[in-house]
């Protein structure tokens, strides 16, 4: 088979488009989303987020990082978006008024797709009726 000036621009006119296509998706879909104010954090790379600041000491870093960004941030661990507390004063205050939504823990696809989130007491909120039964 033989390439022709005219093959190769039409595969480049359809990997351009399909690079365009996947572009404004990927746009369309972040600004549709609900947008939640965090706290401010340090600056974070792509896809691994802020792991490379948390070292082999976390509680370290959590520290140094606080004296720059205060006792609430925010990091991305990977994927994960995170909010560290590092002051006993504001985990209070985060524990008084968010109890019921940091109770819940959040389950893993894995855990999704073979249903044990519906029926695990590890995985229901507390405030579950069949959390009282099991």
């Amino acid at each position: 088979m033989e390439i022709t000036s005219e093959n190769s621009m039409s595969l480049l006119f359809c990997f351009i488009s399909s690079c365009f296509l996947v572009f404004i998706t990927a746009r369309f879909r972040r600004g549709s989303r609900l947008t939640v104010t965090l706290p401010p954090g340090p600056p974070r790379l792509p896809f691994i987020g802020n792991i490379h600041q948390v070292g082999k000491n976390p509680h370290r870093s959590f520290a140094d990082l606080s004296k720059t960004y205060g006792p609430v941030m925010s990091l991305n661990l990977g994927s994960l978006k995170s909010v560290v507390i590092t002051s006993p004063e504001a985990a209070r205050e985060v524990l008084r008024t968010h109890d019921q939504i940091l109770s819940a823990r959040k389950s893993t696809d894995s855990i999704r797709s073979v249903g044990h989130h519906e029926v695990s007491v590890i995985w229901l909120p507390a405030s579950s009726a069949r959390w009282r039964y099991n």
